[in-house]
Order: C-alpha cells, then sequence, then structure tokens
C-alpha cells in the first residue's frame, strides 16, 4: 500500500516541471529580447509609421512619411522619404539635350513607373538610386518620372492607385514592371480591390505574411519562444499535410504554365492605361534572383513595347540587397536598358 508521500511525488514533479518550464520560457524569452529587437523578429522592413490603415487598399504608406528600410542583408536604417500621397520622391531631369539659348524649349516628357512591388519601389536604395531616377539620368530629354509602386502591392492595385490618386491622361509614357508570377497569367479579376480585414501591424508597420502565425494565432506575436517554435514545427507540419508549396519555396512554377484562354495582367494593364489616355506603354519583363519567370517568349502586344530583362542577371555587374531585392550596380544596368527604349520611342 503507498505511503501518502509516495503518492505525492508525481503530483510534486508535475509542479517541479511546470516551474521549470515556466523559468525557461522566460529566461529564454527575455535573453531574446535582449539580443534581438522585435522589428528584426518580425520582419518590420521599415521603421515606426510607415502605414496607416485603408478602406480600399487595406492599407496604404503614409503621406510625408520620414523614416528609413531596416533589412539584415545589406539594408540598415537606409533612410526614405515620401512625398504628399506617399509615394517615393519623384524624378526630375532637364535633360542633356536642353538649351538656355531655345525660345520655347520642349515641355518635359511625363512618366508614370508602376508594378513590380518592391523591386519598382527600390527597397533599400537611396531616392537616385531607384530605377525611376537612374532612368531619368539616362534620357537625353527633360523628364519628369512619378514611380507609384509599393512593396506589398499588385500590378492591378497600381492601376487602381493611378486612377484614384493620380490623373492618368497628363502622362506620356507608362513603364509597367512585371515581376510577379500573377503579372503573367491570366485572371479575370486582376484589379479589383478586396482588402483584407486581419491585417497584423508593429508600430504602424505592416508585418509581411508568416505562414507560421497560422500555427501559434495571437500569441505568435507577443512571444519569441511561442513564435520560434511554430517557426520550427512549420516545415514538418507542412510535410504531414501533405502541402510543399508552404516551405518557402517560390511559387513561380505557375506561370510558366499555358496562359490559359485570356491575356496576361500585364497586357491587361496596358490596355487599360491606353483607355485611360495614357500616349504610348511600355512592359518591362523584370529578372529575379531565383530564375526566370514566366513564359519562355513573352506575348506580343499591339498596346504595348515589350522588354524581356529576365536574362540580365547573367551580368556580372548585377548585384543583390535585402534578400533578392536589386543593389546600386543592377539598377543601373535596367535603367540603360530601359531608358534606351524609351528615347527611341515614337
Amino acid at each position: 500500500m503507498m505511503t501518502k508521500e509516495e503518492e505525492s511525488q508525481p503530483m510534486r514533479r508535475i509542479v517541479s516541471l511546470f516551474f521549470a518550464i515556466t523559468i525557461g520560457w522566460v529566461f529564454c524569452e527575455s535573453v531574446l529580447r535582449v539580443l534581438v529587437p522585435s522589428p528584426i523578429f518580425y520582419s518590420t522592413w521599415f521603421t515606426e509609421g510607415v502605414h496607416q490603415r485603408d478602406p480600399h487598399f487595406g492599407f496604404v504608406f503614409r503621406p510625408d512619411y520620414d523614416g528609413a528600410m531596416r533589412n539584415v542583408d545589406q539594408v540598415w536604417m537606409e533612410p526614405v522619404r515620401l512625398d504628399a500621397r506617399g509615394f517615393r520622391q519623384s524624378a526630375v531631369s532637364h535633360g542633356r539635350r536642353s538649351s538656355s539659348n531655345e525660345i520655347s524649349p520642349k515641355q518635359p516628357v511625363r512618366i508614370v513607373v508602376l508594378g513590380g512591388a518592391s523591386m519598382g519601389f527600390g527597397y533599400g536604395l537611396a531616392d537616385d538610386e531607384t530605377l525611376h531616377h537612374q532612368v531619368a539620368q539616362r534620357l537625353p530629354d527633360a523628364c519628369e518620372i512619378d514611380l507609384i509602386s509599393w512593396p506589398g502591392f499588385t500590378l492591378g492595385q497600381d492601376v487602381q492607385k493611378l486612377t484614384q490618386m493620380l490623373e492618368p491622361s497628363q502622362y506620356d509614357v507608362a513603364v509597367v514592371l512585371a515581376y510577379g508570377p500573377d503579372d503573367y497569367v491570366h485572371q479575370s479579376d486582376w484589379d479589383t480591390l478586396d482588402p483584407p480585414g486581419n491585417l497584423t501591424m508593429i508600430d504602424s508597420v505592416v508585418i509581411p505574411k508568416d505562414p507560421a502565425a497560422q500555427l501559434g494565432g495571437d500569441l505568435y506575436w507577443n512571444s519569441y519562444v511561442v513564435a520560434g517554435t511554430c517557426r520550427l514545427l512549420r516545415v514538418p507540419a507542412n510535410l504531414l499535410a501533405g502541402n510543399v508549396r508552404d516551405l518557402g519555396a517560390p511559387q513561380e512554377d505557375t506561370a510558366n504554365e499555358n496562359l490559359e484562354s485570356g491575356k496576361p495582367q500585364m497586357l491587361l494593364a496596358s490596355e487599360r492605361l491606353k483607355s485611360l489616355g495614357v500616349d504610348s506603354v511600355l512592359i518591362v519583363a523584370l529578372p529575379r534572383q531565383t530564375g526566370m519567370l514566366g513564359p519562355e517568349v513573352l506575348p506580343d502586344s499591339a498596346d504595348a513595347t515589350m522588354i524581356d530583362l529576365r536574362q540580365e542577371p547573367e551580368n556580372r555587374r548585377f548585384d543583390w540587397i535585402a534578400y533578392g531585392h536589386y543593389g546600386p550596380d543592377a539598377v543601373k544596368h535596367l535603367a540603360e536598358k530601359i531608358a534606351r527604349v524609351i528615347e527611341s520611342r515614337d
């Protein structure tokens, strides 16, 4: 027959284990929070206040934001200042051909750049290093280039921004940057606005989608230990579910399939821009660090000029920062190609 002391031993072990786990949890949580700032742990790629909620788009970039971009991969506190509409500063060039002797100088060419998400935005780059500034520096005639690309926004959303926040007919040229898988396939609702209702923000910065957060729920955003555990469990959880796509590998094969029965989004965007009064459209297929995306041969377009730059990373000057974003030398190389096509337009 068991004594009272023997009967109480399992309970003591459970209590001891509970206290040990609690102390270990608190210790790990404290050490991690000292060593790793919250913005880095949860990948807030901007300093506080860059985003604000919006009923149409879900969120937008805050007008007149003055902060910095931050990423552990060669981008640490790179200053960024947005204009009164939340866009990066416009590029203005007086051109190499302009002369003070001209009686009536030509009006500057008005250009708008959209698409490409964070690639078009120039994440990690100073203003004068961004693609639209580099293009402006290489055009011989005076020009004004507005950039409306935002990280996390699709090409269809950029077209909606153009119609709601600017006047499309003021532009002589629209440069459409094709980068993501959706840009190369047909979707009937490509420009439909369907803002997510559960955006996660830390210090008014939208957090990139993290599949591991589905395992931890609200605790994921409040505990480093829970978040780290969920990230470790995500791989076996996906394997058990047979969901290999969620392992973090890019879902690029879908864009290499047939274009089905409709036009890809980049062509739909071109047609929309022409109908809105833009004189000419240039579609630029951008390269990716992970390899070429989209059909081997780009589709023909009667409404736009196409330029395929997807093979350009083979150039030795191509550099990458912030997990696959273009570095300064890469942007210069792309800008040279784009400016040459704009210059040769009719």
